[in-house]
């Protein structure tokens, strides 16, 4: 992917859809034929079916919900989900990252995630997943900071070595000179948004803006 001669603002990071979630292994099976009916035990030793997931919903990801919703409420509180997320050295994401999520994907404001929102959150980290693994060529599991700009590159920013060094800084939150996969999400979704919020005032699109105290704060907020 080339840079976009549009001043640096960059294209829409990937990915823009939720993508395919990924298959969970290890739960459910085929079903026995009606010959191996007879070597089913009795029906009163056999633990109850598990429930079945909401119509519509992706019965791949039930369990895996159903499991990581402690207190069985149908719905996974902040706590629940950051159980849920792991990095590939099997860390928890970072608290903001989480919040990040329930934000883009609690559709009902309840500050909860039902199992339809929760397809929705493990596709889109799935396809972040994947653009994750392109960017990491030396394939340590983290982003290095020359990995981290081929990847600002690809996505069509043209920012100074400079500003992608305080911004590789800012979430290299560990000072071990990388970025693990729930940090590359989050930069690269905070980028997204406040290149949107420049975009909108820049009619032109000549790269410089001018923009209001009350403006500059009302924007701010909005981002928190």
């Amino acid at each position: 992917m080339q840079p976009s001669a549009n001043y640096g603002y960059g294209g829409s990071p990937p990915p823009s859809s939720y993508g395919n979630p990924p298959p969970v292994s290890g739960y459910g099976g085929r079903q026995s034929s009606s010959s191996h009916q007879q070597q089913r035990p009795p029906a009163v030793s056999r633990p109850p079916p598990s429930p079945a997931p909401p119509n519509g919903a992706d019965p791949a990801l039930w369990p895996l919900f159903k499991a990581v919703d402690k207190d069985g409420s149908g719905q996974l509180s902040e706590r629940e989900l950051r159980a849920a997320l792991v990095n590939g050295d099997w860390t928890s994401f970072d608290p903001h990252t989480v919040k990040m999520m329930i934000r883009m994907f609690d559709s009902d404001r309840s500050g909860l995630i039902g199992f339809e929102e929760f397809c929705g959150l493990w596709g889109f980290l799935a396809a972040w997943r994947s653009l994750f693994d392109r960017f990491d060529a030396d394939r340590s599991g983290n982003i290095s900071l020359d990995e981290y700009t081929n990847a600002l590159v690809a996505f069509g920013y043209r920012l100074s070595p400079q500003f992608v060094g305080t911004l590789f800084r800012t979430f290299d939150k560990r000072n071990e000179g990388a970025i693990s996969f729930d940090l590359f999400v989050q930069s690269c979704i905070s980028l997204k948004r406040m290149t949107d919020v420049f975009k909108k005032y820049d009619d032109d699109r000549d790269g410089y803006i001018t923009l209001s105290f009350e403006d500059f704060l009302t924007e701010i907020i909005r981002q928190r």
